[in-house]
């Protein structure tokens, strides 16, 4: 799986289209959606959302007839300008074309709709607190429709082991996925499209870079390393400090596909040193006492990461997200004792 097998478009993607189904960029992107099955996710709160603002610009519309039929009376004798009509019945109608442009899009996908029932409420609310994207300073302090609808795509995502395109116009939806192994980002939907009918050899090319620059890899690996939890596997010996000496990596896959970066699935053996500590029996003295010894250790890890691409140099410029599979790590070498 190199390609996002779904896709979730956010209401700024839509509103840049002006709502106009049948633009360029969105009937590009139908077909090779088809082609490639790809699912066209649609949260509670961003359906909410595109409905609300259907209707604003619906209303802003007919608002901006009735100015014209105010400030030009003469527009009246042209045989095409529609007539005047109730209020009441022209809102109702011009709204009801919308929505049927709209439905008749989703009509083009298959569509996953998602309520609030995977949304953990409280993680919600410690992005808000901490002001985690898409909650930012200032005027996006309350972006909680696009923090709900972040929240449910990655449930998705994370429950149904899928790698979702999240196309937004939006730079802090980027700085909400690049929490997420599972959420690629692209800007625009034409660079979406763009990746869905390049072929196999952009997926060398991003294998050539992460091999090329495996020393970023490395070094994420290895902080991240430093942040597990090390036990014995012996209850005689406790580990005071480690230190990780290196990451060698054995495979790593790209194993989908973001605009400018790519999501890694990888495995390696991390060597860190053992500082051990434990009682040893003096059988002289008949007594114990504590000894402490520092081991060479290896372990196997595998996980996942998100590099980004400069499309220029064709390097890796950053490591965006790193996460080990294990969150605690047995170690097995044992210290030469006296005895």
């Amino acid at each position: 799986m190199s390609l996002p097998n779904a896709v979730f478009l956010d209401t700024s993607v839509l509103a840049g289209q002006q709502y106009n189904f049948g633009s360029a960029a969105l009937t590009t992107f139908i077909p090779l959606a088809k082609k490639h099955a790809i699912q066209f996710l649609l949260p509670e709160p961003t359906e909410s959302e595109i409905t609300r603002q259907i209707r604003d610009r619906s209303k802003e519309a007919l608002k901006a007839l009735e100015d014209a039929r105010r400030r030009a009376p003469f527009l009246a004798k042209w045989k095409h300008f529609p007539p005047k009509q109730t209020y009441y019945m022209t809102d109702w109608e011009v709204v009801r074309v919308a929505m049927a442009e709209w439905q008749e899009f989703l009509k083009s996908f298959s569509v996953i709709r998602l309520d609030y029932s995977a949304v953990n409420l409280k993680t919600v609310m410690q992005w808000y607190d901490r002001v985690t994207p898409p909650f930012r300073e200032g005027k996006k302090r309350k972006e909680f429709p696009d923090a709900f609808a972040i929240a449910i795509v990655e449930a998705y995502a994370r429950n149904t082991a899928s790698s979702v395109a999240v196309v937004s116009e939006d730079s802090d939806m980027k700085l909400a996925c690049d929490r997420f192994s599972s959420l690629l980002y692209f800007r625009s939907l034409p660079a979406l499209t763009e990746l869905l009918l390049s072929d196999g050899t952009k997926l060398d090319k991003l294998r050539s870079a992460v091999q090329e620059d495996i020393d970023a890899l490395s070094q994420a690996a290895a902080d991240a390393a430093s942040e597990l939890e090390f036990y014995h596997s012996d209850r005689d010996y406790s580990i005071i400090d480690t230190k990780v000496h290196g990451v060698q990596f054995e495979d790593v896959s790209v194993v989908a596909i973001g605009d400018g970066e790519c999501t890694l699935a990888f495995s390696c053996e991390v060597e860190t040193e053992q500082h051990l500590e434990w009682e040893e029996l003096d059988h002289y003295r008949d007594e114990y006492s504590k000894e402490k010894q520092w081991v060479l250790d290896s372990s196997p890890l595998s996980g996942i990461a998100k590099v980004a691409i400069d499309p220029k140099a064709g390097t890796v410029s950053d490591v965006t997200f790193f996460e080990f599979d294990e969150s605690g790590i047995e170690v097995s070498e044992r210290p030469r004792r006296r005895w």
